[in-house]
């Protein structure tokens, strides 16, 4: 999708949103004057203060809602992150600065190692994301334990891809109006008024019709950043690197529940790097058919209605797989 259109298409489901918000504040208003002036001409005072309580309680979450979108764009602390610098961690920062270059964008300013199967970028823009800002990458420990290079040369590849594509400046303004969307409908679900529920009802109705419409440009995008890290990677890299990504999440799954925390119940840990070096140590003495094996009798999380994300197979798109779980190339660089 073209630049202008997704950037007018977000915009205007974002200007949607607020416009909403400021017609029922405009009604909550015209109410309260009718109520007040033409409705009764024999006031009482504590029916007057009712209501002004009621609706003044309306507003404020309406308001709450509006304002979270405004906090929403900024990049905030990462939760159990550890942030690694090119001196700590040179050769993996040496194949994020290659990805980049080689895809024709600026690395980024940080980069962050989580406890998840799973890679993101991020970038704090401005002006709706018209102008760039600050970069941050995530990276899951257990992804880059399960990776080899090729492989891990596809998923930075697909990373800056969202970069390339502008997704992380458009696609942060979807994803901000849709957290303050959200949270508006929380607000208002936890009211104790039928007003609450009554205008929480369109907040859902609208958050319904917003996610529908900004599903099919997040699966595009991904799409897109696969096409990108197929043309930087390979094909064969990507495509084995979409496959083992759901072995090694719900192998990780396993490991953490059968060895890494087998002695929670007696305040046993593993000692100190053997969490997520016992998770490489296990990756290595199994072939890629008894990861397999060893994940399949996890059930795989029931997909999302409203998922980014296109199925596994989709995104490969009949590209040819290899036999194991990872293809042939030393474990991604990264030390415990």
């Amino acid at each position: 999708m073209p630049f202008r259109l997704r950037a007018v298409r977000a915009f205007t489901l974002l200007v949607g949103f607020h416009l909403m918000g400021v017609a029922l504040l405009s009604a909550i208003a015209v109410f309260d004057w009718l109520l007040m002036t033409r409705l009764f001409t024999a006031r009482a005072a504590w029916f007057e203060g009712m209501v002004l309580t009621v609706t003044a309680l309306l507003a404020a979450a309406i308001l709450r809602g509006l304002f979270t979108f405004l906090r929403a764009g900024r990049l905030g602390p990462v939760p159990h992150g550890v942030a690694v610098t090119p001196q700590d961690q040179p050769e993996l920062w040496g194949q994020i600065q290659a990805a980049a270059e080689v895809t024709g964008q600026r690395p980024p300013n940080e980069v962050y190692l989580v406890a998840e199967v799973n890679a993101g970028v991020a970038e704090q823009s401005r002006l709706l994301g018209l102008l760039p800002g600050r970069r941050r990458m995530l990276l899951g420990l257990p992804l880059l334990g399960g990776l080899t290079v090729p492989q891990l040369r596809a998923v930075l590849a697909h990373e800056f891809g969202h970069y390339g594509n502008l997704d992380t400046r458009l696609g942060a303004v979807t994803m901000r109006g849709r957290d303050a969307l959200l949270h508006t409908v929380e607000v208002f679900q936890e009211g104790s008024t039928r007003l609450h529920h009554a205008i929480g009802a369109l907040y859902i109705g609208y958050a319904r019709m917003f996610l529908r419409t900004s599903q099919s440009v997040a699966r595009q995008q991904e799409l897109a950043a696969d096409q990108t890290a197929a043309r930087h990677a390979g094909r064969d890299a990507t495509a084995a690197a979409l496959r083992v990504v759901p072995v090694l999440a719900a192998t990780y799954t396993h490991y953490l529940e059968t060895y890494a925390a087998m002695g929670r119940s007696l305040g046993a840990l593993p000692p100190e790097g053997e969490v997520h070096g016992g998770f490489r140590r296990l990756l290595a003495d199994r072939t890629g058919e008894q990861l397999a094996l060893l994940s399949s009798g996890q059930r795989p999380p029931r997909p999302h209605q409203y998922d980014s994300h296109p199925p596994i197979a989709e995104r490969i798109g009949g590209a040819p797989l290899p036999r194991r779980g990872r293809t042939t190339g030393r474990p991604a660089p990264v030390t415990d």
